[in-house]
């Protein structure tokens, strides 16, 4: 019964470890977001690049090679364009939702260890597994919307 119990424990601890970094994450980027506004509208101003011709797709590597070899050139455009200041807040949004995205993944390998164990241990099996891992992620991804409707509620009688 006990060892149940803890299985059940890590199994709610590990996905709560995912649902924490997911949700601090939007909460950092929503505040960083807010320095973004010129560099969205320098963004909206270039032009994007074309898409290669669908005929390249018959050779799918010169197809992602063409594509890459656009965006990078629009990357190119991009950074003429926008300022210093703008470049170093552009910078630093990718670079704490990256950090938060390999805390989450980390954590995401954790919890799958945990509803393994759990499903094993109780004699689900690998139909069990997937079934835990629906719920959790159902769970996490609920919780991420209701958190998201609460501060943009907030946000909107402030």
């Amino acid at each position: 019964m006990l060892e149940t119990l803890i299985r059940w424990g890590a199994y709610l601890g590990g996905w709560l470890l995912v649902a924490g970094p997911l949700l601090q994450s939007r909460l950092e980027l929503e505040r960083e977001r807010s320095h973004l506004a010129e560099v969205r509208e320098a963004v909206r101003a270039t032009a994007p690049p074309s898409r290669p011709s669908a005929v390249w797709w018959i050779f799918p590597p010169l197809a992602l090679y063409l594509a890459r070899k656009r965006q990078s050139a629009y990357v190119g455009t991009l950074t003429t364009v926008l300022t210093p200041a703008q470049s170093a807040n552009l910078a630093r949004y990718f670079a704490v939702a990256r950090a938060w995205m390999i805390v989450a993944a980390g954590a995401a390998l954790i919890a799958l260890k945990e509803t393994f164990e759990l499903a094993h241990h109780m004699h689900w099996g690998t139909p069990g597994f997937w079934a835990l891992t629906a719920v959790a992620l159902l769970c996490i991804a609920a919780l991420n919307g209701a958190a998201s409707a609460y501060s943009d509620r907030r946000d909107r009688r402030h």
